[in-house]
């Protein structure tokens, strides 16, 4: 059976990242173990690189990043720029691309941001989680 395939957004890539006792680190473990395929666009590689470097530092934001792109399925903006142009004005400009990318390979996004709130692919880590029947940490992320 294939592995199902989620899109992660980086605000779940950053607490999953950070904190080790949260739904996204469970997420993050599910794909370092190849549980589940995890799929990105670079947009989310850089916005995590970014922040990380200005939380942590950047030994460690290098370091992520390199998990991140060994771990992860990078979707290129040609397979989403389309789905970009019919999706424009229905959500944020800064999630827009996350959501194309998602809406194209026709797949979850995990993400804890209010603002994919309303949109079908969107589930929380926890609920991601509680779908596949695992266990969960009481934070929705």
């Amino acid at each position: 059976m294939p592995k199902r395939k989620v899109f992660v957004d980086s605000s779940v890539l950053i607490r999953g990242l950070l904190f080790e006792k949260t739904n996204s680190a469970l997420i993050l473990k599910l794909i370092s173990r190849k549980e589940l395929t995890g799929v990105i666009n670079r947009k989310v590689a850089y916005e995590v690189l970014h922040v990380l470097k200005e939380i942590k530092n950047k030994d460690f934001a290098s370091l992520s990043f390199s998990f991140i792109h060994s771990s992860f399925e990078i979707i290129p903006e040609e397979q989403y720029s389309e789905e970009m142009n019919r999706l424009r004005g229905a959500i944020k400009e800064k999630d827009l691309e996350h959501l194309a990318t998602a809406r194209s390979l026709g797949i979850d996004i995990i993400a804890y941001d209010r603002d994919f709130e309303g949109q079908n692919e969107y589930i929380t880590p926890k609920q991601f989680l509680e779908s596949m029947k695992l266990k969960t940490y009481e934070t929705a992320c």
